[in-house]
């Protein structure tokens, strides 16, 4: 890895990997953001800037297009890893990209001896005679511990001449209520960095693709403006006009976002707030109350708090009521609520929406949600649509949105209710005993998990060839085991192919 025990400088070999986490990262096309870029021109005149936003967001490409604005050249900048959780490594590489700093603006660049202390680079930036600015990414890849605090405290006690910009998918740990107090502080959230239509279609021109304002319109609809799936939009252009286009034309993009979102968002969370976090993603605007009731966790506020000011996931509308803005995000969650805990928990969750809501005396919500559960407990909705849950369809503000029982899996809008398999007969033969069609219990997800077993994949290969999460596959092949009525993998290939389910190359 880029990192080294000692420290002095890296060793050899591993000079040039280290030298690319001290220039910003080379992330496509640059992109103007003028409305950004002024708050990072305010930002540093002060002592910290703070980028936060979860995952895919934008702040490494944010961060990288207006280093590359400024008049004076590019700012030092340090790019953390999880080697960086080594005090003395730390520190070495912040001395090597403040080194590396002054040294591009001419004249006499720092300079640090061996044993490089916290103490020791604040008193050298002291000296230095010009303005300086750090940006430091990906600050949420130290833990807890020595290394952090030992930033935090750089970052904390910075001299006059110093702005540091902490770039992460987290708060950090310091005072930030006294920093905002005494007008030391500059934000930019998860809210700030979505891209509006405009920027959308300054990326889309930026990439050489040709893009509509309907079709650049349902790119911001459905993505909720975040970074990731806008790039990903930008590359793998949506067509027609119709805003339902995004639905149909860009599969491919939503699933790379949906694998990012669970393997870089949910899987790192305690299982404790994923659980939150999945179930928020069936509901508009909820109140810890409301959400409690379908969690039965007396620590929702704590939670809450944790979602919505750490990772910064929620939307806080007033003092009681939150919401998970992001269409996409909670078309994603929503299916991966679906399939970590199955279609039957879903229906069972709106229902206790409807029954809060009536218990509260809202009529109109408790109704929304008692149809949303009746028609997912019901199967597809009439015409072969999907009804999605209150909130989740609306594209505008409209009423719900149906999208084709097919493309219920691809949605970057979709609800995770999937069209229910029917039940195995009572007195299903065994599982060796005759043509008995199990492919009308099993799903079209857990039949494209069946049709790989054969390969001599491991689960974490269909995983990733799947673009879903290893717990996601775990649940399919124990639900494929189930209605094969089989206990190993060798003989649910078997059955599936005797009974025509897989051809017998797989």
């Amino acid at each position: 890895m880029v990192g080294h025990s000692g420290s002095g400088p890296p060793a050899e070999g591993t000079h040039s990997v280290f030298h690319t986490r001290l220039v910003p990262p080379a992330l496509g096309p640059l992109l103007d953001r003028p409305r950004l870029f002024r708050t990072l021109d305010r930002g540093v005149t002060r002592r910290l800037t703070l980028v936060v936003g979860p995952p895919g967001a934008g702040k490494s490409a944010l961060l990288a297009s207006w280093a590359g604005s400024l008049p004076q050249g590019e700012p030092a900048w340090l790019t953390l890893d999880a080697d960086d959780n080594h005090v003395p490594r730390l520190l070495t590489h912040l001395a090597a990209a403040l080194t590396r700093a002054t040294a591009s603006q001419g004249g006499e660049a720092l300079r640090f001896g061996d044993g490089v202390s916290v103490p020791a680079l604040l008193d050298e930036v002291s000296r230095h005679p010009h303005p300086l600015v750090l940006v430091v990414d990906a600050f949420h890849e130290l833990k807890p511990g020595p290394a952090r605090s030992a930033l935090l405290q750089f970052a904390r006690y910075a001299p006059g001449g110093l702005s540091v910009v902490l770039a992460s998918r987290r708060e950090p740990d310091l005072p930030l209520h006294k920093l905002r107090a005494g007008g030391e502080l500059t934000e930019i959230r998860g809210a700030d960095l979505a891209f509006t239509h405009a920027e959308t279609a300054e990326l889309f021109r930026a990439h050489g693709a040709r893009a509509g304002d309907d079709q650049i319109a349902a790119v911001v609809r459905c993505s909720g403006g975040w970074a990731l799936a806008v790039r990903y939009a930008s590359v793998n252009p949506v067509r027609g006009n119709d805003p339902r286009s995004c639905l149909e034309g860009w599969s491919q993009a939503i699933r790379h976002c949906s694998d990012f979102l669970l393997s870089e968002l949910l899987d790192p969370m305690p299982a404790g707030d994923q659980d939150v976090l999945l179930r928020t993603s069936l509901l508009g605007g909820f109140s810890a109350s409301l959400l409690r009731a379908l969690t039965g966790r007396a620590d929702l506020n704590r939670v809450l708090r944790r979602l919505s000011n750490e990772h910064d996931l929620l939307v806080r509308d007033d003092e009681w009521t939150y919401r998970l803005p992001n269409p996409l995000m909670r078309g994603v969650l929503s299916r991966e609520l679906a399939e970590r805990y199955g279609w039957p928990e879903v229906s069972r969750l709106l229902g206790k929406a409807a029954r809060w809501y009536e218990d509260m005396g809202v009529a109109s919500a408790a109704r929304r949600y008692a149809a949303a559960a009746q028609a997912h407990e019901a199967g597809p909705a009439p015409g072969g649509g999907i009804l999605l849950p209150p909130g989740l369809g609306h594209v505008d503000g409209g009423a719900p949105l149906r999208v084709p029982a097919g493309d219920a899996g691809l949605s970057p809008v979709t609800s995770p209710v999937l069209s229910p398999a029917p039940q195995v007969p009572a007195e299903a033969p065994s599982a060796g005993s005759g043509p008995y069609a199990a492919a009308d219990s099993l799903t079209r997800s857990e039949l494209d998990v069946l049709r790989l077993l054969p390969l001599g994949l491991t689960l974490d290969e269909i995983a990733a060839r799947r673009h879903v999460s290893l717990n996601t596959v775990k649940t399919q092949v124990q639900a494929i085991y189930r209605k094969l009525q089989v206990g190993r993998r060798r003989d649910a290939v078997r059955v599936a192919g005797e009974r025509g389910l897989i051809s017998p190359r797989g």
